[in-house]
């Protein structure tokens, strides 16, 4: 409003943007008094190693997607905004747990989006499932109107029938299509690496450890057990972040996705 002209051509303009205003005053008076009001439906405790979202408007397919994604058991019907809590399943990819949940379709009216919306900011990911391009457009509007800059992946669903040309790539929940290359792109979005502990003269485990993209020995350490920091000697890394297998590193070194890692310890 500080910025807009006050010459007469310019009264919708400010008309328009005092009518924002006033939407947005609303919009966080609810917030607040729903905080006030104690715990909301729409918080969700954060368990595994990521947490991913999903969200799109009624129908794209999101109840379907969770069920295929996940161990949840959720109510899919043709029947719009079926889905009016959110529902929460759990994926296993490569031995990284990541938690799903969808949440209740988006609404036109912007003041209702707003608790649906309030996960979103937490989250790790958000997978937008549209079936059209202008499905797309509202949703980054929404979004964007909300200051969300959660990292996101925009599916397309329902390949059998359409295209969304603005769509990352396009999946089928009826049939299967492209699920498999959803989870890597999951993964891939979300920055997750997997590497394994190795105990002298053994194979590796086989559950790996989860760290983030950019991960040392260090965190991957802490990871293991707190004590580790304080009574460590070096490491041998077997991996794509080694010069040569079985190569001797100290804590600052930076792993990678697949590294097999031995632990020694100050005596």
């Amino acid at each position: 409003m500080s910025v807009a002209p006050d010459h007469k051509g310019a009264e919708n303009l400010r008309a328009d943007i005092k009518s924002k205003i006033s939407k947005l005053k609303k919009e966080l008076e609810k917030e607040k008094s729903q905080k006030k009001g104690g715990k909301s439906k729409f918080s969700i405790k954060k368990t595994g190693d990521a947490q991913v979202v999903l969200l799109g408007f009624t129908n794209s397919g999101k109840s379907s997607l969770l069920s295929i994604l996940s161990n949840a058991k959720t109510k899919i019907s043709e029947w719009p905004y079926t889905t009016t809590i959110p529902e929460i399943g759990t994926i296993d990819i490569g031995g990284a747990k990541i938690q799903i949940v969808e949440l209740p379709s988006l609404k036109e009216d912007m003041r209702e989006n707003t608790e649906i919306l309030s996960l979103t900011r937490t989250a790790d990911l958000i997978i937008e499932l549209v079936t059209s391009n202008q499905e797309i457009e509202k949703v980054n509007q929404i979004l964007k109107m909300k200051n969300i800059t959660t990292p996101k992946l925009i599916i397309g669903n329902k390949e059998e029938y359409i295209v969304v040309t603005k769509a990352e790539f396009m999946i089928s929940c009826l049939n299967h299509t492209n699920i498999d290359r959803l989870k890597r792109e999951m993964v891939k979005k979300l920055k997750l690496i997997m590497v394994k502990t190795k105990e002298p003269g053994k194979l590796a485990a086989e559950r790996p450890i989860v760290l983030r993209n950019g991960a040392r020995i260090k965190e991957f350490a802490r990871q293991i057990h707190k004590d580790f920091i304080k009574k460590f000697s070096h490491a041998l890394i077997w991996g794509p972040s080694a010069r040569f297998q079985g190569q001797r590193v100290g804590m600052d070194h930076t792993l990678m996705d697949g590294d097999i890692i031995e632990i020694y310890l100050k005596k």
